[in-house]
């Protein structure tokens, strides 16, 4: 049941019921008259009497019919106007709307309400408002309730307490509902829930505030442009690099606030070409001020895009590595000076040995100068690649390459790429080599016929592993010797130990020997993930 409190009908408004009441007394009263006079009776009054009582009877009649009339109509007036409030309440009642007395008492609840707060409407009826909800107001409920009494109207934002205990945030706007003499009868109170609206403002803020707290502490560089190169966000760092506040540099491009023009142009290109691209790319960039030695950046751009994934600037990180590349370099040099010193170690232990065998067997000074020469083949692929590292197609054809006088028909290899470390570089060759010797001396190539297959393969599994296999065929019958010879024992001992696998060299075979050898991927491949940086300004 809602209990609506509206006052009694006011003076004004009892008038008309007054009025017909007053009209139906008078009717009766005439056709009392009219029945009275027209029963009396006696000669000399008879004719006037007649007429008077029949003038009455149609006044009162009359009047009677207006009283009726006039009845009918104020019944019509007040149904319509309970039917206009019980649409209205109906209506109130679906929105988030509460009535409460001038005392601040609960007098209308309907559903919104109820949907809003959890209290059904027999929970709710008759309780203080402030209380029920727990009400906390932005200003003192006293300064509120002045506002209202003398502007008619109150809107603020009030935190509130759900029946389960959820706090929630609204809207309300109040105005004072007067009677028809303007005293005040009741407090309309309409809510909007912006506890969403809170929630969504409130974790804003906090990842507003990690993003400050990222930009301020990060070590490098971080910042964003729009698509015209206008620098629109920027760290301390990279203030701090270019040497101006913010306000000097806000809307500016490269061009405005470094002090190169080459290096500003260089970096805005590599800008353009994010955006116009829109991928992400790592390079290196050089930015400096002028007069001071160039420092050199690890940039990660990637293009910014708005809500329907449109590109419309880029963000950028960039960490400074010129130290780095000054070790690197360093690092270089040395590894070019013992380079140069490896060859001429290498040419000179070539030469000792040429002389000082030059009496002795033939066959023992071109053994041991072609392992000099292997040796000195996988170093020269070492060399070409910074001793980074080595695709296992050129040390298989360098281990291969003394070997190749009767036509590339004699090998057959196949594989795919594969980056190998140095170590296992190195290794892999000088296996490679004693394999080919011993086939020219005993196996396959020791006739025309004799063909090598050098397959290798990765075998996947928990830890993968590389496989590569020496088959001959069209030699002769291949019998085990009695005792390992050097280079069988630089296979299956120093190569296996050096590639931390294993390795075999299998003999009694009906056309030359199979040598395997298997090492773990990880220990003899470079990493996929370890890839040189594009050079400053690179595309």
């Amino acid at each position: 049941m809602v209990a609506v409190p509206f006052t009694s009908p006011s003076p004004i408004s009892r008038a008309p019921r007054r009025l017909v009441t007053l009209v139906t007394w008078l009717a009766m009263a005439l056709l009392g008259l009219g029945g009275l006079l027209a029963a009396s009776h006696g000669p000399p009054h008879s004719a006037f009497t007649l007429g008077e009582g029949f003038v009455l009877l149609v006044l009162a009649t009359a009047l009677l019919a207006t009283s009726i009339w006039a009845k009918r109509r104020i019944q019509r007036d007040i149904d319509a106007k309970f039917y206009r409030l019980e649409r209205f309440t109906q209506a109130f009642g679906q929105t988030q709307g509460t009535l409460r007395s001038l005392e601040g008492r609960i007098v209308f609840w309907g559903i919104g309400a109820e949907r809003l707060y959890g209290y059904s409407e027999k929970e709710a009826l008759g309780k203080n408002a402030t209380e029920l909800l727990q009400t906390r107001y932005p200003v003192p409920i006293e300064e509120i309730n002045a506002i209202l009494a003398r502007d008619g109207e109150w809107q603020g934002e009030l935190t509130r307490r759900h029946k389960d205990g959820r706090e929630i945030h609204i809207i309300s706007r109040w105005s004072l509902d007067r009677g028809e003499a303007g005293e005040p009868e009741v407090a309309i109170e309409i809510s909007t829930d912006i506890t969403s609206i809170k929630l969504a403002e409130r974790q804003l803020h906090q990842t507003n505030a990690l993003l400050r707290a990222i930009l301020e502490t990060a070590p490098g560089l971080i910042y964003a442009k729009d698509m015209q190169g206008r620098l629109i966000l920027a760290n301390v760092s990279t203030l701090d690099l270019i040497g101006k506040p913010w306000s000097e540099v806000e809307g500016r491009t490269d061009l405005e606030f470094l002090d190169s023009k080459t290096q500003a142009e260089s970096v805005m290109a590599n800008d353009r070409r994010i955006m116009d691209q829109a991928r992400t790319e790592e390079f290196e960039e050089a930015i400096s001020h002028e007069g001071r030695h160039p420092r050199v950046w690890s940039s990660t751009k990637a293009p910014l895009r708005d809500a329907d994934g449109k590109v419309i600037g880029l963000v950028g990180v960039s960490v400074e590595i010129t130290e780095r590349k000054r070790i690197e370099e360093r690092l270089q040099l040395m590894v070019n000076e013992l380079n140069h010193r490896v060859k001429n170690t290498l040419a000179t232990v070539q030469a000792i040995a040429s002389q000082t065998l030059r009496g002795g067997d033939p066959i023992v000074r071109q053994t041991l100068e072609r392992r000099l020469m292997a040796l000195a083949a996988a170093h020269d692929v070492l060399t070409r690649e910074n001793w980074e590292g080595a695709d296992i197609d050129d040390v298989v054809t360098g281990a291969l390459a003394p070997f190749g006088e009767g036509g590339d028909y004699r090998f057959a290899v196949s594989g795919p790429s594969l980056r190998l470390l140095p170590r296992a570089a190195l290794a892999l060759a000088m296996g490679l080599h004693e394999l080919t010797t011993n086939a020219l001396k005993y196996g396959a190539l020791s006739t025309l016929a004799g063909q090598v297959a050098i397959d290798w393969q990765i075998v996947e599994g928990a830890k993968p592993l590389l496989r590569l296999t020496w088959t001959e065929s069209g030699g002769p019958r291949v019998v085990a010797p009695l005792r390992r010879g050097f280079g069988v024992r630089l296979i299956e001992r120093s190569l296996a130990q050096d590639l931390g696998g294993k390795a075999s060299v299998i003999f009694d075979q009906p056309a030359g020997i199979i040598g395997t050898i298997e090492a773990p991927l990880a220990d003899v491949a470079v990493s996929a993930e370890v890839t040189p940086f594009v050079q400053t300004g690179a595309r």
